[in-house]
């Protein structure tokens, strides 16, 4: 049985053949890479959504150089005190599949055989992320609907996604475990200043939720050094600061082929209460 929930009534969905199916009828195709689209037209307006496939190339490949490892390990290392055979792992928000893959390949090797599944908005990152790892369920749906039953789930990743705490709290199990990572004050602050004439530094809110209990915090501050203009143009294209600047500022970076930036990660873990 599949991890995922129907998007329109709610009950369980099983696979058959290259689709979806939940007992009332329901029908979801699944894509020739291995994600099923579970996003109902009207949870998003827009007709294309998430991180397109320019972004997704350049955070792949970004990722692949090792930068963001220190805080997939402290990631991977808090998971792992939660590890429980057949445990159930939701990553909201999972882009290509970067950390998802890697925790369930850590997971497999303890011998814990979980039941995996992530969701993002993409299209894009989740072709990705089901080449990346074939053995997890795929899905494209949104974090403030996840198609994934009340109180269905071990342990729940969120990492640089939206906090759904509503959501969240209802499909993690009672004392289920929520794996946040969010970005803290100087998070490519050297980025910002070769781009912005006014840098700004990240607001970082108070670390407590409604509904959860902090269990442990680990920050990691570091710098990052990028020796090649195609490095410094994966890491830009990969955050919204690319989107959000005009041609000015995305030609200040164009000749660049040095760029030191801190990065800063705060790696939380939650249990949910009641």
């Amino acid at each position: 049985m599949s991890l995922f929930c129907c998007p329109n009534c709610m009950a369980p969905l099983s696979r058959q053949q290259n689709r979806m199916v939940c007992p009332t009828g329901h029908s979801f195709d699944m894509a020739r890479s291995g994600y099923v689209n579970l996003l109902l037209s009207q949870q998003i307006s827009q007709k294309h959504h998430g991180d397109d496939k320019r972004m997704v190339r350049a955070r792949s490949a970004f990722l692949a150089g090792g930068y963001y490892d220190p805080m997939r390990q402290e990631l991977i290392r808090q998971a792992m005190v939660e590890a429980r055979p057949g445990m159930t792992v939701l990553d909201a928000g999972c882009g290509e599949g970067y950390y998802t893959a890697e925790l369930v390949r850590r997971l497999r090797e303890g011998g814990y055989a979980p039941q995996a599944a992530g969701i993002d908005i993409s299209k894009a990152a989740l072709q990705e992320a089901a080449r990346r790892e074939t053995g997890t369920e795929w899905a494209v749906a949104s974090c403030f609907h996840l198609p994934v039953a009340a109180q269905s789930v071990d342990l729940l990743l969120s990492v640089f996604a939206p906090y759904c705490g509503e959501e969240f709290r209802r499909v993690l199990k009672p004392r289920g475990r929520l794996l946040m990572v969010i970005p803290l004050e100087n998070h490519l602050y050297g980025l910002k200043e070769a781009i912005y004439e006014k840098p700004y530094r990240n607001t970082v809110k108070p670390f407590e939720l409604e509904g959860f209990t902090l269990v442990q915090k680990q920050e990691l501050r570091y710098a990052i050094t990028l020796t090649s203009h195609e490095e410094i143009q994966n890491l830009f294209m990969m955050t919204p600061y690319y989107y959000k600047t005009g041609a000015a500022d995305q030609q200040k970076l164009a000749l660049r082929e040095r760029l030191t930036t801190p990065v800063e990660f705060a790696v939380l873990c939650y249990q949910r209460t009641g």
